[in-house]
Parts: structure tokens; sequence; C-alpha cells
């Protein structure tokens, strides 16, 4: 009987599984490609906020009495302020003045100088003396919201000046185990400077010792206009009107400061100093607007101050300048009032702004979200900024950037420093190099292994012995990375350490006995050579092979002794100046290799397997030897599915993880040496990812890194696919 109604043959049962497959299918397909579209929009959406352009929310403005310098806490909502009369605070809710909040030494001061340095403010007065104040903020959470409490507490009065001139600049720094020191620059140009160190007594604190000198006689007649101490009190800069650096090096108060060097730092004269986060670099800024920062670096077997980094201005005069506490970043202000957001490493200017008029004083927030300026008109502005991630640029992930002690430009990755005063560095390109390094000698390896194997298993096997070697290695395929990985570090690398040469010698060893052995088989016996073919000449191929292997491994030790007194790695490393790491690119290449070789090879010799039986029947039949049509006839059928089967095997190589993980040192270094590790980027996101602070800018370089691999990997793909294509159409057309 009939299952159903019919049309034209076809059941409805037959009909609606049809339809269902064919839309169970289309809907799988889509659902993959969607799946695949989220990713990379997800990956994307993660890596996109490096390249954001910092937000910079409107100025609030408040009168102020202040004119010298200025700061705030890290939450915005207290200001200090130095004018003539001493220290203000400001609310910065409503822009109020809050009273009594100084202590009564800080009150009627006759101020003409201060500067601000964390949480010291440095105030100079018109008598000489340098009047120390600590401005701390507490955090009180007792009425159930967060409250900041200011505290200003004196903390000493210097003498700086015996002649009791005005301090026109003034700076003061301490070291935290009782050394300080104070700077200043006198109304008349005189450059005086007091050192204190506070002796420890048998039952606390002892006498405060103190030593007071005058350097204007070092400054050859050049008038200064800048002066700043190193926190460790070991460094003094003074930048003079000639446009010269001087720098000296203090000694405590064992002995008079040492005049260093003198280096001619800008076009103009010095107008603007600051150390940036870590003091190793210092920025100086000059009357034609342009900014130079400057750190030592080895040269000739000393260090000394190199010109590294430089911004452009816009003509007028650098009046101040402001270091975040929390990276590289600075702000710079001109004599007309224009600031300037500068990140010193990656010479990126991120933001300028006109903020009415020239300022006073300018401060960044301890933060680095938000900075204040005060304006010569009296009027204190708030700004508050979004940027968080200012150290990334183009040039920064791709180019050569000289970073704080290195020679010269170069790629690094470094995502930690040993503490938060040294800037990550997170240029891709050793990344990248890494990872077409492993990607290069895994293939190396493994391409020419599982095409040749695929040849001969689908051209000159029996099939007793295709039988057993395609699912071989087949299984060798579901062996885990993390096995592989951990093989390769922990056993593979120390014994190809231990036998060095005789690994070296496999390859011309083992060709030359392989050649040799087919050389010799062919005036081997007759009777011997049918048996022979019946049982598999694959056999005593593999036992001529190990025969190779195991003679490589007995001449090296004899060779490493004869040609390097038994110290191969001794005279490679000290007279040959190549390094070696033990987990390098050649374990790499066997062991990576060794995953790759099943893919390639499945499909290779699937892809050989599937060409017509006819074409070597014809082939053969008009007198063309086995490997003659192997060679000129399939292989060339085939050639579609061996770059398939070679592009698959390198997206594998190029996304492996866990082998490189473990095999290699993880160095991020370029460098085409084999016997050298290198850091690949799935290594790298690995390593880094579990640590990274979520949302930082690490966190969203290793975004970026993936999503960089991912780009390749698909238009890797794409491109193999269209010459896959064209190959199957022009060999089609045969």
């Amino acid at each position: 009987m009939a299952e159903g109604p019919t049309i034209r043959g076809v059941t409805n049962r037959a009909r609606a599984l049809d339809w269902l497959g064919r839309h169970l299918i289309s809907t799988g397909g889509i659902g993959i490609i969607a799946a695949v579209m989220g990713i990379f929009v997800f990956i994307l959406s993660e890596a996109w906020p490096l390249f954001r352009d910092p937000v910079l929310t409107p100025a609030q403005q408040y009168p102020s009495p202040g004119r010298f310098a200025i700061g705030v806490d890290p939450y915005h909502q207290i200001a200090y302020v130095a004018g003539t009369a001493g220290v203000d605070l400001v609310r910065l809710e409503d822009g109020t003045i809050l009273p009594g909040e100084w202590a009564d030494e800080l009150a009627g001061l006759s101020l003409s100088s201060a500067t601000q340095n964390v949480d010291l403010l440095a105030l100079g007065t018109a008598e000489g003396e340098v009047e120390v104040a600590r401005v701390d903020f507490k955090l009180d959470y007792s009425t159930g919201t967060r409250q900041v409490v200011p505290q200003v507490t004196a903390a000493g009065r210097i003498e700086v000046d015996p002649r009791g001139e005005a301090l026109e600049q003034v700076t003061f720094r301490e070291d935290g185990d009782g050394l300080s020191a104070a700077a200043a620059i006198t109304e008349s140009g005189r450059l005086v400077v007091v050192v204190r160190e506070q002796q420890q007594g048998l039952l606390g604190p002892g006498e405060m010792v103190e030593e007071q000198y005058e350097l204007s006689a070092d400054l050859g007649g050049e008038r200064p206009t800048q002066v700043m101490v190193d926190g460790r009190i070991r460094q003094m800069l003074v930048g003079t009107a000639a446009g010269s650096l001087y720098e000296w090096r203090l000694y405590g108060v064992d002995e008079r400061p040492e005049l260093v060097g003198r280096l001619p730092a800008a076009d103009g004269a010095v107008t603007a100093l600051a150390y940036i986060l870590g003091e190793v670099s210092v920025a100086v800024g000059d009357a034609t607007g342009g900014i130079h920062t400057w750190f030592k670096i080895e040269a000739d077997g000393r260090r000394s101050y190199r010109k590294v980094h430089g911004f452009a201005g816009a003509g007028a005069a650098i009046t101040h300048m402001a270091a975040s506490q929390r990276d590289k970043q600075f702000l710079a202000a001109d004599a007309e009032g224009r600031v300037a957001l500068h990140h010193m490493t990656s010479e990126k200017t991120a933001l300028q702004i006109a903020t009415g008029g020239p300022l006073a004083a300018l401060a960044f927030a301890p933060k680095a979200d938000g900075f204040l300026t005060l304006g010569t008109d009296g009027q204190l502005r708030r700004y508050k900024l979004d940027n968080p991630h200012p150290e990334i640029s183009g040039a920064v992930l791709f180019g050569q950037i000289w970073y704080e002690g290195y020679p010269g430009p170069e790629y690094v990755w470094q995502s930690t420093g040993g503490t938060d005063e040294f800037e990550s560095k997170l240029s891709l390109i050793p990344l990248i190099f890494g990872t077409a390094k492993g990607t290069l000698y895994a293939m190396l390896f493994a391409l020419p292994l599982a095409v040749l194997a695929a040849i001969y298993t689908a051209e000159f096997a029996t099939p007793r012995v295709r039988g057993l070697v395609k699912p071989t290695v087949e299984v060798m395929a579901s062996l885990p990375s993390v096995i592989l990985g951990f093989l390769a570090g922990l056993w593979l690398a120390p014994l190809l350490e231990s036998h060095m040469i005789g690994t070296l010698m496999l390859v011309p060893v083992v060709g030359a006995v392989v050649i040799g052995g087919a050389w010799a088989w062919q005036y081997a016996p007759r009777s011997m050579v049918r048996r022979v073919t019946g049982v598999g000449e694959i056999y005593m191929l593999g036992a001529v092979t190990l025969i190779g292997a195991w003679l490589a491994y007995v001449l090296g030790p004899a060779f490493e002794q004869l040609s390097f007194e038994g110290q191969f790695l001794q005279w490679m490393r000290q007279d040959a100046a190549i390094s070696y790491d033990q987990r390098n690119c050649l374990v790499v290449g066997f062991a990576m290799g060794f995953a790759v070789i099943p893919l390639v090879f499945t499909i290779c010799e699937d892809s050989l397997s599937s060409v017509p039986s006819s074409l070597r029947a014809g082939s053969l039949a008009l007198g063309a030897t086995a490997w003659q049509t192997a060679i000129k006839v399939v292989l060339p059928m085939a050639l579609p599915g061996i770059f398939s089967a070679a592009m698959i095997g390198f997206g594998r190589a190029i996304g492996e993880t866990m082998i490189v993980l473990m095999a290699t040192g993880n160095t991020p270094i370029m460098d085409w040496n084999i016997f050298n590790g290198m850091r690949t980027i799935s290594a790298n996101i690995a390593v880094e990812l579990p640590e990274a602070p979520h949302q930082g800018t690490l966190y969203r370089v290793l975004f970026l890194s993936g999503l960089l691999l991912f780009v390749a990997t698909f238009c890797i793909n794409s491109l193999a696919e269209v010459v896959r294509q064209r190959l199957r159409d022009k060999y089609n057309r045969l």
C-alpha cells in the first residue's frame, strides 16, 4: 500500500523531512555565523575603548584668595590654595572658604612663592624663610556617607636665605627617613639650598643638623629661573634664563653639593621644570613653548641625561607643569592660559584647552581624573577628566618606543614593573613576531612529514599498511595539547639539551643512511626483494630510519668531543655568541609539529585518495611509473585539498596555547634563533589575562591582541579558500 498521498512520486513525509532538514541545516549555519560574529563584536567592544578620546567635563569656577599653589583631595571635594596670607581650603561643591582649618603658624604669612608636591606645601616668604605645611585628607564615614576631612598642619620653618630676601622660587622635599632639603631662588637671582637631617638618639629622635649653601657661583653668571629637588634628596636640578639645566648631587649634611654637569636643555629660558612619576625623567619647558623630557642612559661607562621625548608648543612660554601621580601623564600651561595634557612615553597630546587667561598655579588630581587651574584673575577652575588609557597609542602598540633606562627605541612587552612608578610596556610586535616564529618552525617540521606520509599512504602503501598507519596517525590528534606541552617542557627539552649534537645530526645522518640503504637495495637478491615487498617496504624503511637516528646519537658525543671538546653549548654561548634557552623553538617545533601532523595528514590523505582511479590507470597505461603518476598526476589533482590541509594546520599552529606556554620560556624577544624561546599571542593571553585588572589597560590590550589573532586567522582562511577554489577550478578543467 502507498504510505500516503504522493506528489510526483515523493511522499508527504519525505517532503516534510526534507524541508525540516534543509531548514535545520540553514539555521545551524546561520547560528554558527552569528556566533562567530558575536565573538568578534564582543572582542572588539572590549578593545575599542583603548582608542577612545579623553572626555573633559566643562570647568566649575570659584573665586579664590590664593595665587601661588593649589591642590585637591582624591575625591574632588576639598581644594587648598596658598595665597599671600597663608593657606585656605575651598569646598568645591559650592566654592565656600572653610574657616579655621589650618594651624596658627600658617595664618598671616607674607608669602612670595609656593610649590606643592603630593601632600607637602613649601611656602616661601618675603623674609627668606620656607614654611612647610602638610595637607592630609582623612575619610569620615560616621554619618553613613563619605566625608573628606582636611587637616593642614605646620611641619616646620626653615631659614633658607640669611640675607632675608624674598624667595621667588622655592621647593622642599623629604625622604621619610629624616633627611630633607629646601632650595630657593631669591629675588636678586641667588641660588640657596638648606639640607637638614634628623639625627637618631638612643631613646628617640635626636638633634636636627642643618647645613646651608649658596651655589650661585656654580652657575657661571647665568640667572636661575627654576629649581627642584628629588624625593631621595640626592639630586637638585636648576634651570636658567640661558636655557641651561644644571645638576647637583646632594650628600646630605656631610659635604657640600657637587655640581655634576650642565646641559643645553632649552632653546630659550627654562620657564618650568617637573619630575615625571618615578623621578627618572624630568620635563623641561622653555620660553618658546617647547617641552622636552630627559632621562639618564648608560653611555661610555657613565650615566648622563639625554633628551628623549619632545612636544611642540603654541609659541607662548610654558609657565607651569604638573605631573600625574598615577602614570607618565603631565599637564603643561603656557603664558596665554592654554593647558595641554601630554603623555611622556607615547609623545601623545591628548587634549588642549584655553582657560581664559594666564595661570598662577596648576595641579593634577591625585587619581589623574581631573585637574585644577588658578588664574591670575583669582578664579579657581576645576576640570573632570575621563582618560582611562592614556599610555596607549598606535605607536606604543606597533612602533618602537624609547622607554626610561633603555639605550634607544625598542619593541618591548613588559606588562608589569617592579613598582607602580615604572610604566607597563605593551608593544604587540614581540608577540606577533613570536607567534610567527613558533608557527614557522612547527610547520617546517610538520608539513613535509605529513604531506609525504599522506602521499606514501595513499599511493604506495599496501592495504594492510594503510589500514594500520592511517588510524594510528589519526589517534595522535586526540592527544590533549596540555599533555604534549607537559612532555615537551619536562622531558623533551632536557633530553634535547643533553643530546644537542645528536639531534642536530639527525637530518644529515638519517638522510644519508636512508639514501645509502636505497642504493644498496638495488643490489639485493630478487628473492629478498619479493619477500619484503609482500610484507611491506615501510617496515624496512622504518628500521633503516631508526638505525640512522641511533647512529646520529651515537656519533654525536664523539663529534662534540672532537670538534668542541665536549662543550658544544658552552662554545655556542661564549665563542659563537648564540644564546641558548632549554625551552626553545626546537622543542616547540617538535611538540607542536607532532600536534599538527595528524590534522594535515588526514586531510591530505583523503584528498589524494579521492582522485579518480581512472587517472592513475591511464597514467600507468601510458608507461609512467608509480612515482611519476603520484607526483605528476595525482598530486596536482589533490593540490586544492593539500593546500587546505596546510592552511588548517597553519591555523592550528598559530592558535596553539598550551604547548607554547609549557615548552618555551615565554620570553617576548625578537630573535629568529631556533635555540631561543618566544612568546606567542595565545600564550600571552593565557598567562596575563587571569591577573589583568578588569577593564584596565592590560586587560583591553590582551583583548586587542586576541582581536588581531582572530582577524589574522580569518584573513588567512579566507585567502586560503580563494586559492583553493581557483586551484580546484584549474585542475577540474584538465
